[in-house]
């Protein structure tokens, strides 16, 4: 089983890591004598710490294009409830000028379109 860092040890790899998160070997031999643990210790914890900091930064991208596209579904969903309102609007629209172009060829004779619009309008 794995020994926990104490706080002295986690302290000075925590400021080491904010300062670069690339060890030199300098560094490397710094905190071996300043935290006593040894290198591949120190290297495995930096190594760590770098995914941790990579998987935040892509947890960050995706959220931020999640938020981007429920706003784009959203638009999407307004633009099609809009053109639904509108398609029945005009559906509407040709059933009223079928029934009056129906009502044009029940005409005997010549009939005035604004006349038979009327009358249509009338029997409503």
């Amino acid at each position: 089983m794995a020994k926990r860092f104490n706080k002295h040890q986690i302290n000075a790899l925590n400021a080491a890591f904010e300062e670069s998160e690339h060890l030199t070997k300098e560094k490397k031999h710094e905190l071996v004598g300043v935290t006593g643990l040894d290198v591949e210790q120190i290297t495995s914890r930096f190594n760590r710490e770098r995914a941790k900091k990579r998987t935040k930064q892509k947890m960050g991208d995706l959220e931020r294009k999640n938020d981007e596209l429920q706003e784009q579904l959203r638009l999407s969903e307004e633009r099609e409830a809009a053109l639904r309102k509108r398609e029945a609007e005009l559906e509407a629209e040709n059933r009223n000028l079928k029934q009056q172009l129906g009502l044009m060829d029940q005409c005997n004779s010549p009939c005035d379109p604004f006349f038979m619009f009327v009358r249509g309008l009338a029997k409503h």
